[in-house]
């Protein structure tokens, strides 16, 4: 099936990372939303890993997923999608993004004409089931044309911004320091201390707090623990354990793991599976 996701090839299966670069070459792709409508929604599974190199679209896109976690990077900042979150992105923003093996992703595309929310920026928003069903249910089915516009209508009417700081995690992008980030994004375990990427990188750990300050306004810890608590946020969403999860993201001890969670996110991993 073709994916409105992205109009370009995308790159090889297995392929799954996403790097600190800034996108370069970036792909619009053409309109999607025929007249006189306000959406359309496409519909993506795939066994295998699968990456969206960068591109853009002529319409708001919202990103959102049935199930899994949708990696996204968007103005030099990573977000993950969960099943019930939506990462809406305005027409002509650049963006790349990847999944891995049995996540099914939805993308909807809106005619920037007939919008009526007053968002301008990147916005997390909640796509509850109500709105996944009818979003669905208007890409198979047919119907009159007022009546498909009312339900579009209420579809867009029915997504609410959500608080984005678990969702997200800024990218920064001092090349000095790719090797870290690329590291680190890829392997959130990797506990190397500042002391050592100095070495690594041959650069004082000022140079390297001074970089991560000035990109990200956070130091290398804080900024690692993130790229953590947002990875740990898929993990548990795809039903791994607690304590698997803990060991995954680089903690020694569930009692560890489930502290310095509540500390970034504000509750424990038990308290986000109870609300899912």
């Amino acid at each position: 099936m073709t994916s409105v996701l992205a109009p370009a090839p995308a790159a090889a299966p297995g392929k799954a990372g996403l790097g600190s670069a800034r996108p370069m070459g970036a792909v619009r792709g053409p309109r999607a939303v025929p007249d006189p409508f306000l959406l359309t929604t496409g519909m993506m599974e795939q066994e295998e890993p699968y990456q969206w190199p960068p591109h853009s679209h002529d319409e708001h896109e919202l990103i959102w997923s049935a199930r899994g976690v949708v990696t996204i990077l968007v103005d030099g900042r990573m977000w993950s999608v969960l099943p019930g979150t939506g990462l809406w992105i305005p027409r002509g923003v650049v963006h790349e993004g990847h999944m891995g093996g049995g996540v099914a992703s939805r993308v909807t595309l809106f005619s920037p004409e007939a919008w009526t929310r007053g968002w301008k920026n990147t916005t997390a928003v909640n796509v509850n089931e109500a709105v996944q069903q009818l979003l669905v249910h208007l890409a198979h089915t047919g119907m009159p044309a007022e009546e498909r516009l009312r339900a579009q209508q209420v579809c867009i009417d029915m997504l609410e911004p959500v608080e984005s700081s678990n969702m997200s995690v800024p990218i920064p992008s001092d090349p000095r320091i790719r090797e870290l980030v690329d590291s680190v994004l890829k392997d959130p375990s990797d506990d190397r201390s500042l002391e050592q990427w100095a070495r690594r990188l041959n650069l004082s750990s000022r140079t390297i707090t001074r970089t991560f300050g000035a990109d990200v306004a956070m130091s290398f810890v804080h900024w690692r623990r993130l790229v953590r608590m947002r990875s740990a946020h898929g993990l548990l969403a795809q039903g791994m354990s607690v304590g698997a999860v803990g060991r995954r993201v680089g903690y020694g001890t569930t009692s560890a793991f489930v502290a310095a969670f509540r500390k970034v996110v504000g509750y424990t991993p038990g308290e986000l599976l109870a609300r899912d």
